[in-house]
C-alpha cells in the first residue's frame, strides 16, 4: 500500500523536475522551513515560507541550469520522508556537468510539506530525525 506521505514528496519532486512553481507552492505548507547547511552548499541558507521557497528556486537562476531532483529511494520514517537523492544540472556559463547527492528528510504536517532538512547521506538524516519538529 502506497504511503501518503511519500507520494505526497514524489508528487513535489515531480513539479520541482517539471519546473511547476504553482503547484510546488500547492504542496508546501505557508510556514515551511528549509535549511541549508554549509556541508551542502556555499552559500548555506534558511527559507521560510513561500517566499523562501521562491528564493530558494531563483537562486539556481543563472547558475545552474537543467536543475533536478533525482530521488534513489523513498524512506518513510513516521511524519518524515528521507529521501536520498542527486541534485543535478549543469553549469549555466561552463556547460560542466553539476551532480550532488544527499539524503534530504521531508516532514509532513496536516498533508504539506512543513520542513527540508538535506544532509550529506541516509545515516545523517536518520541520526537528525529526534531533533527535528
Amino acid at each position: 500500500m502506497p504511503e501518503p506521505n511519500v507520494e505526497l514528496v514524489r508528487e513535489l519532486l515531480d513539479r520541482f523536475n517539471r519546473d511547476d512553481r504553482a503547484g510546488i507552492f500547492e504542496l508546501l505548507s505557508e510556514d515551511f522551513v528549509a535549511e541549508v547547511p554549509p556541508s551542502l552548499s556555499a552559500e548555506p541558507d534558511v527559507y521560510r515560507g513561500h517566499a523562501g521557497a521562491q528564493r530558494y528556486l531563483d537562486a539556481f537562476d543563472g547558475f545552474i541550469e537543467d536543475v533536478r531532483f533525482e530521488p534513489l529511494e523513498f524512506l518513510p520514517e513516521g511524519e518524515h520522508v528521507i529521501v536520498d537523492m542527486l541534485l543535478k544540472g549543469r553549469g549555466a556559463s561552463s556547460g560542466i556537468a553539476v551532480e550532488l547527492r544527499s539524503a534530504v528528510v521531508h516532514t509532513v504536517e496536516d498533508g504539506k510539506v512543513k520542513r527540508m532538512d538535506p544532509h550529506p547521506d541516509v545515516e545523517a538524516a536518520r541520526a537528525s530525525l529526534g531533533r527535528i519538529g
